[in-house]
């Protein structure tokens, strides 16, 4: 099944196919066979090339947030709805002002304050789980509108830690 998806503000074209319980996946033409077993309702455990990796993942608004092995990534199904006049990034696709932590974990750290203004790729926050600390990543230019969370505090899989003001909306 060929699948086009939008991975930080790039688009890839996959070929995925499951057979005899493992993934088939082409992508830009190099093919990997992945081993796939689910740790918990958000974590999964991958053997690709023989190599264990731990992705953590959640959904919220259509896209799927992933972080493995501490880079953090923003994966949506290209479709045409996506697309729209105003207010887009280079590739025309919605940019998502609301942060969200992409597992559940502790707030070890909050970079910013409401009214700052941020730079798209600029580290927001910190959230641990696991052992890991995971650095959630600005996806747009723009001013922080609401910092729903303070340093300590527990967050689940998909909630909005952070509201961003985009820079076309200020």
């Amino acid at each position: 099944m060929e699948q086009e998806f939008t991975i930080d503000d790039k688009v890839y074209k996959l070929d995925i196919e499951h057979k005899d319980g493992r993934y088939h996946i082409n992508i830009d033409s190099r093919n990997y066979i992945i081993d796939c077993t689910s740790i918990s309702d958000n974590c999964l455990s991958l053997l690709i090339d023989n190599k264990a990796i731990t992705v953590y993942y959640s959904e919220t608004n259509g896209k799927e947030y992933l972080s493995i092995e501490g880079e953090q990534f923003c994966i949506e199904e290209t479709m045409a709805e996506n697309i729209r006049a105003g207010g887009t990034d280079s590739t025309g696709l919605k940019e998502d002002p609301i942060v969200c932590s992409p597992m559940p974990g502790k707030v070890v750290k909050i970079m910013v304050k409401e009214g700052d203004e941020v730079e798209k790729g600029q580290g927001l926050v910190i959230v641990e789980a696991m052992k890991m600390e995971n650095e959630i990543k600005s996806p747009m230019k723009g001013r922080i509108g609401k910092v729903n969370f303070k340093e300590g505090d527990l967050v689940d899989a998909r909630q909005a830690i952070i509201e961003i003001i985009p820079e076309n909306d200020k």
